[in-house]
C-alpha cells in the first residue's frame, strides 16, 4: 500500500538535491502569487521564489510532480501532486501520528517530519501534499 512515508522520502531527496543546486537563480515574488500546479490551485506568499523547475518522480511505486519554493530567511515550501492516484481517498494519505485537520475547507492529515510540517489532502480525486518549515504557511498556501 502506498503511504505518505513514500512521498516524504521522495520529497526529502528532492529537497536535498534542490538545495545543493543553489538558490542564486531564484526570483523572489514581490507579492503573494496564485499558481496552478498540476491542476491544483495554491498561493505562494510574498518573498518566496521557485527554487528550480518542478520535478517529475516515479519512485517507490508513485508518480507525480513536486515543486519547491524558498525565501531568503530559509523558509521552504514543497508542493507535491500525486498524478497516478486518481480516485484515491484520504485514508491512503495517513501517516503514523498524523492528526486529522481542516485547512481552508480541505480535510486532511497534518504531521511534522524532518523540521517540516505537512498537510496531505485529496482534491478532485488527486493526492496533494504541501510541506512548509512554518505551519502557518500551510494556511497561506493551501487554497
Amino acid at each position: 500500500m502506498r503511504t505518505i512515508r513514500t512521498i516524504s522520502l521522495i520529497l526529502l531527496i528532492f529537497l536535498l538535491v534542490g538545495i545543493a543546486s543553489a538558490s542564486e537563480d531564484v526570483n523572489f515574488f514581490n507579492n503573494t502569487t496564485n499558481i496552478t500546479f498540476e491542476g491544483v490551485n495554491f498561493t505562494i506568499p510574498q518573498g518566496f521564489g521557485e527554487l528550480k523547475d518542478a520535478q517529475d518522480f516515479d519512485e517507490l511505486g508513485s508518480e507525480g510532480k513536486t515543486c519547491f519554493y524558498i525565501n531568503e530567511a530559509g523558509g521552504e515550501i514543497q508542493i507535491t501532486v500525486i498524478s497516478d492516484w486518481m480516485g484515491m481517498n484520504l485514508d491512503e494519505l495517513y501517516k503514523d501520528g498524523a492528526q486529522k485537520t481542516k485547512i481552508n475547507g480541505h480535510e486532511g492529515w497534518n504531521y511534522t517530519y524532518n523540521n517540516m510540517t505537512y498537510f496531505g489532502y485529496v482534491e478532485n480525486d488527486i493526492g496533494v501534499l504541501v510541506g512548509a518549515t512554518n505551519q502557518t504557511r500551510l494556511f497561506e498556501v493551501v487554497l
